[in-house]
């Protein structure tokens, strides 16, 4: 099997677990039960332990959604006095809509010696390496879903891209459950879909822009309307809210 032949198959099987993943949490009816799934696909990705949350600012209690199967005496330590509020993954998510690993903490912030305090604490429950993917929904509370390692091992960087999607599907999911009666999404037009299923195939402005025989700045607005929308700061979160409501499709993206 060549090379080319070898990546479609590893892309296909990506997209085939995360498609199982999304069918499933759509199906949820309770926080927990997206809980539960969550906590099987942390462990097929190779990691230990997550967390979905909400924030607002640097607060946590009172969350809208607020899921994890960290340890519970983690969970204990974190109600108490406000002791999130020294969390530098949360200080790090204002900066950022990139994913990052935690040991690239002091390249996205300054690291104060509360915060490495906090690490150090949360090492000693078993959180000792993660994987962050920040959510920012314009108007809302700014999310976060993150992966841990109980061990200093090396993160699962293979796992890593659908950990990005499943991420943002759960959460997409949790917020809808926690926000019952919201209003229907909106639909895009068709070239802002063409323009989403070339953005989620990993085209950039000018290839895609050559392929709808666009320009790249078209595209680029085609994209920035759609994620104007759908409220939305980031092109995954992009794909997944149109993944999620069905204006795309997952073979669309294998095509």
């Amino acid at each position: 099997m060549n090379r080319s032949a070898t990546n479609r198959g590893a892309r296909t099987g990506l997209f085939a677990e995360v498609q199982g993943f999304v069918k499933s949490v759509k199906a949820a009816r309770s926080l927990e039960a997206i809980s539960g799934l969550l906590t099987d696909a942390t462990r097929t990705l190779a990691f230990d332990y997550f967390a979905l949350t909400q924030h607002v600012g640097m607060r946590i209690e009172g969350a809208p959604v607020q899921l994890t199967d960290f340890p519970q005496e983690w969970v204990r330590i974190l109600g108490h006095n406000g002791y999130w509020a020294n969390d530098p993954v949360l200080a790090a998510c204002q900066k950022t809509i990139a994913p990052f690993d935690w040991n690239d903490l002091a390249n996205l912030i300054t690291l104060t010696p509360r915060h490495m305090g906090y690490m150090k604490v949360a090492a000693t429950q078993g959180l000792i390496r993660g994987w962050t993917v920040p959510i920012h929904i314009p108007g809302e509370a700014t999310g976060l879903c993150s992966f841990v390692l109980s061990s200093h091992r090396d993160l699962p960087r293979d796992s890593l891209p659908a950990a990005q999607y499943l991420a943002c599907f759960a959460f997409e999911a949790a917020r809808r459950l926690a926000a019952r009666g919201a209003p229907q999404p909106p639909r895009l037009t068709r070239r802002q879909l063409d323009c989403v299923v070339l953005a989620a195939r990993g085209k950039s402005d000018w290839v895609a822009g050559q392929i709808l025989g666009l320009a790249p700045d078209t595209v680029h607005k085609y994209l920035e309307q759609a994620k104007a929308r759908f409220g939305v700061s980031s092109r995954t979160e992009l794909v997944v809210r149109a993944l999620y409501d069905g204006q795309i499709s997952f073979a669309d993206l294998l095509t």
